[in-house]
């Protein structure tokens, strides 16, 4: 019974271990994995969770784009979670396959992008504030071969 017990406890932890969830970026202290910058602006941010549970975090999603881009990366795009931070909601991981991005120079978001992230299509038209200013899906954002 105590080993049926042991190794029940060792295959819960090893479960619990390898989890697939998100987690809150650390504001402040966690480090962007592409650039190295510490992430400390809550309305920006991003983070890839392979399918091993890994957590990559980003500063901003222009970031996690150039990281995926890069020929360096071993990132699952069909099978990996790409999360971003909802710019309505600073600090709060939204999954990017299903948001929005604004590209506006009102937005300075860490890198340079000028990226915000929407949960919605008309929030995101909501927040344009540039006459030049577009809204993207993430597919169409993995497409743009630059930064705005």
């Amino acid at each position: 019974m105590r080993k049926r017990y042991s190794l029940f406890l060792i295959a819960l932890v090893l479960i619990i271990s390898c989890t697939q969830n998100p987690e809150p970026i650390a504001y402040g202290r966690d480090a962007c994995d592409h650039c190295k910058m510490t992430i400390m602006d809550q309305k920006y941010g991003a983070e890839i969770v392979t399918k091993k549970g890994k957590i990559i975090k980003f500063d901003a999603a222009e970031c996690m784009v150039d990281f995926i881009k890069s020929p360096d990366s071993k990132v699952d795009i069909a099978s990996d979670k790409f999360m971003t931070t909802d710019f309505a909601h600073p600090g709060t991981l939204i999954d990017a396959d299903k948001s929005f991005f604004l590209i506006d120079r009102a937005y300075q978001s860490p890198m340079g992008g000028n990226l915000a992230s929407f949960t919605s299509m008309q929030l995101a038209e909501n927040n344009l504030q540039s006459a030049d200013g577009k809204v993207l899906s993430w597919n169409e954002l993995l497409q743009q071969t630059s930064k705005n």
